[in-house]
């Protein structure tokens, strides 16, 4: 006989136990601010419990329950156990006597099951371009590894695209992989189970070939479906204002290799500091943004390093020039514009 269980939500949490409830169809879902499962509560749960035993699912995250049927009764000699799985307390099964006996014994009594029961979520991967010269050989390149990847190619507009992608997925949450990005061999899309609210953008770390620099320009990005077909606004920098807020992931998921011609070399140093130099990005730290833009200004190494010194220090003086223009800013996401700036200066 299947045990009752209960969701551990907060207010920051509730997109995840919702999806959670979906999949185990739960009795309840109590809330506690910081997902601290509290004596009071646990009491509580102890209470409304009409079987011998209760599952407790933390809402930190969002997972699945392919193979467990949540039937599981521990051997009598175990009751006064918390029992969990895995080393993880994300799920934890209580007695519902021994609870509403002592429940003060829970905080540290503990027995561990050697098993994975759950799962995490498998995002749809969307691979954009727009005439990039490298675009196939990466595409093909992440279709090898993970066949799932599709491709939303030719659209015009960094909007647009990413609306045309979030028109094609069959998750609630997708990552986006640019055209010139190259995945290295040790990052994996389906590992990537800290990922923790469905209202935010993710963007992990990249390598920047031409000068070193380390950090989110060109990474991989996870974004909520939802968000972005729901956008309408028109900001310059698309990644930061589509959803609630951004978590940076300092891990490197890939290089950005946009170092392929002249001008997607020129293009790429221009627009990144025109952001930089702008500070049109949330939250950026001028110490940073400056630092970060003395080495696009400075360091070019490769065949094309020459045109992203020029396009940054370029990019840096139009970003600091209409810096209170965003009507002028949103021209680096206009393409045919850019090309233009770039021919007019050869």
């Amino acid at each position: 006989m299947a045990q009752n269980i209960y969701i551990l939500s907060s207010p920051k949490h509730r997109s995840n136990a919702q999806y959670i409830d979906e999949e185990v169809i739960s009795n309840g879902i109590f809330e506690s601010e910081n997902l601290e499962l509290t004596k009071t509560i646990l009491l509580d749960m102890a209470k409304d419990c009409m079987v011998e035993f209760f599952y407790v699912i933390i809402a930190e995250k969002k997972f699945q329950f392919p193979n467990f049927d949540f039937s599981f009764k521990p051997l009598i000699d175990d009751y006064s156990y918390m029992h969990i799985w895995n080393n993880d307390t994300t799920v934890r099964l209580f007695n519902k006597e021994e609870v509403l006996k002592d429940v003060s014994k829970f905080m540290n009594n503990v027995k561990n099951i050697d098993t994975i029961i759950v799962n995490y979520p498998i995002y749809d991967i969307i691979f954009l371009s727009f005439g990039e010269p490298s675009a196939d050989e990466n595409f093909n390149k992440l279709k090898s590894r993970w066949p799932r990847a599709k491709r939303i190619d030719g659209v015009k507009g960094i909007k647009e695209a990413h609306q045309e992608a979030a028109k094609i997925v069959t998750t609630d949450m997708f990552f986006v992989v640019d055209a010139d990005a190259e995945i290295i061999p040790e990052f994996n899309f389906d590992k990537q189970n800290q990922l923790l609210y469905t209202s935010l953008v993710y963007v992990w770390y990249s390598i920047n070939p031409v000068n070193g620099l380390r950090y989110g320009y060109g990474g991989i990005k996870l974004f909520s479906a939802k968000k972005v077909r729901d956008y309408i606004g028109n900001n310059v920098d698309f990644t930061t204002n589509v959803a609630d807020g951004i978590t940076i992931i300092p891990r490197i998921a890939n290089i950005t290799k946009f170092n392929t011609d002249p001008f997607s070399t020129w293009k790429s140093a221009f627009r990144e500091c025109v952001k930089l130099s702008s500070k049109i990005i949330p939250g950026q730290l001028n110490s940073e943004s400056e630092r970060r833009l003395h080495t696009w200004s400075t360091i070019g190494n490769g065949e094309f390093g020459k045109y992203s010194i020029a396009g940054a220090i370029e990019g840096t003086n139009f970003g600091k020039t209409n810096c209170n223009q965003p009507e002028i800013l949103q021209l680096i996401n206009d393409f045919d514009w850019l090309r233009q700036k770039f021919n007019s200066q050869q």
